[in-house]
């Protein structure tokens, strides 16, 4: 093969097919037909040039015989001729490149191997926690991240080797949480290294190619086959500037190397929403009785200007840090209110804080929505929101005009009742979950249709009631009748609509017996 131009990745012209690429072959697996199983359909590939761009590419079944066996994964090879095509997955597929085309090898296609290719490029391109913990990102688009190992699983042991996992929590430079499961060999190495290393200083993973995981509205990550590549405290670029990144602000807590066992469970977004928590109009929740949690179904109307719509937060507890005053140092320090963390740091990170009013067709209340359910509807970090309104020169008190976006959404909301609610009398109360899933709306809205519905039909059952006894009888027991009523709506409220058959059972015997009375006083 003649010695060609090299044209990059992003330079691909789909018009042409006569050009050379250099590149590495960062992974490789073969697909099976859907047809049979024990028969393989085509060899696919993730390709990778110097500038560090990604394509996908695939040899079908025909040219097996050409290029099966000299394509093997980690070497460098200059290809020409190829064919390009659209990349359209199926919707069950997984992406692993942002370009729109794939490249496919035809008979025509050359390729001739190379040793000359920089060892430090690895196509990693990292994603914000946030936007997967928020489902911003298509669960079809694999993602790389990297984090600190702060906690984890011991081995999770199946029969079958590639189904045994450890789960991981990784937290990012922001302080965000994501969740990790890694299968197989993968889950080997990395519990392997947990267990032989010491973990005084943390421990940094890169997960590449990893596949984003909506288990019953619980978000996370997970290792995608083989076809994922797991880095742990690898002395590579990106690992070295994370840690410089976290030594900058030279704070203990975030260079911790404890990592604890998980044993959280999460409840899916179905369970909260329809079966665990009981759903309630704004009106009946006005009053704060007790600490407790409800849902509510309702449009954001607006939202109330006249308090902060973020705070600035410890990077370790993401709780409230307050500015120290008379600092004698060059820039401003920062003081977590965590009593159990009391932490300083140099570079505080903003988190939303935002009072939004919201109304169903009974009434209107405030609700605070805080950062993880803010940036899941908006998109954007109150992190990037804050330096995009600073640097338009705003300040922080006045509202950022992207916060408008939220006004007219319809969603249901978990909301909390505090302590604090309950001592004060502070009906302003806490939104924690959030969700505009049309099918959780619609069935929220069928039960509190058929709350009012059961309320309906029983104060026309009560008139009945009260026509049937008629008004001797209800002058005579006016004083039951009080304390009767009072029954009902304790039965309605604690029972719920099965208290209403009891109710009616009640009242039957009730006018039978007081009937019966008035026969044996007519006949005396």
């Amino acid at each position: 093969m003649a010695t060609s131009k090299i044209t990059f990745i992003k330079d691909i012209d789909p018009v042409n097919s006569d050009f050379t690429i250099k590149v590495k072959v960062l992974k490789l697996w073969t697909l099976n037909s859907k047809f049979n199983e024990n028969e393989k359909y085509s060899i696919e590939m993730i390709l990778l040039d110097e500038q560090g761009s990604l394509i996908q590419a695939n040899v079908f079944q025909n040219l097996f015989y050409k290029f099966e066996k000299s394509l093997r994964e980690g070497s460098v090879y200059e290809f020409t001729t190829l064919s390009v095509a659209k990349h359209n997955p199926h919707p069950k597929s997984t992406i692993f490149s942002d370009l729109p085309n794939k490249i496919t090898f035809i008979r025509e296609t050359e390729l001739k191997e190379s040793l000359n290719f920089p060892k430090n490029v690895f196509g990693l391109s990292f994603v914000d926690f946030q936007k997967i913990n928020s489902k911003v990102i298509p669960t079809q688009r694999s993602v790389d991240v990297i984090g600190v190992v702060v906690s984890r699983t011991t081995i999770i042991p199946s029969q079958k080797k590639d189904k045994q996992r450890i789960h991981l929590e990784l937290k990012n430079l922001d302080g965000v949480l994501l969740k990790v499961t890694l299968w197989g060999h993968f889950a080997n190495k990395v519990s392997d290294y947990l267990d032989t290393h010491n973990t005084d200083d943390c421990v940094v993973i890169i997960v590449q190619f990893a596949k984003i995981n909506d288990y019953r509205g619980n978000i996370g990550v997970a290792s995608y086959y083989d076809v994922t590549t797991v880095f742990i405290n690898t002395d590579i670029d990106e690992i070295k500037q994370f840690r410089e990144k976290l030594a900058k602000d030279n704070e203990s807590s975030q260079l911790s190397g404890t990592i604890s066992l998980i044993r959280t469970k999460h409840v899916s977004l179905n369970d909260d929403f329809l079966k665990n928590n009981e759903v309630k109009t704004i009106y009946k929740s006005k009053e704060p009785v007790q600490v407790e949690e409800f849902i509510i179904v309702g449009t954001i109307i607006g939202i109330r200007q006249d308090k902060p719509w973020c705070y600035q937060s410890c990077p370790d507890c993401h709780v409230k840090a307050v500015e120290i005053p008379d600092c004698n140092e060059d820039v401003k320090l920062y003081k977590c209110t965590n009593v159990e963390c009391n932490k300083s740091t140099k570079v505080p990170i903003p988190r939303y804080m935002i009072p939004v009013c919201v109304q169903d067709d009974s009434a209107s209340t405030i609700l605070t929505m805080f950062d993880r359910e803010a940036y899941g509807l908006l998109g954007i970090s109150a992190r990037d929101l804050a330096e995009k309104h600073t640097r338009l020169g705003f300040s922080l008190g006045i509202y950022p005009p992207e916060l408008n976006f939220l006004k007219n959404k319809h969603l249901a909301f978990k909301v909390s009742v505090t302590k604090y609610n309950v001592k004060f009398q502070n009906s302003v109360y806490t939104i924690s979950r959030v969700t505009e899933e049309k099918q959780i709306i619609e069935s929220l809205e069928r039960k509190l249709l058929q709350l009012q519905g059961n309320l309906g039909r029983w104060v026309t059952f009560s008139r009945l009631c009260f026509t049937e006894i008629g008004p001797k009888v209800t002058s005579h027991y006016s004083g039951n009748l009080g304390r009767w009523v009072t029954f009902s709506r304790l039965c309605f409220t604690e029972i719920g609509p099965r208290g209403i058959l009891v109710v009616k059972l009640i009242f039957f015997f009730f006018c039978l017996t007081n009937n019966l009375t008035r026969k044996t006083l007519s006949k005396a």
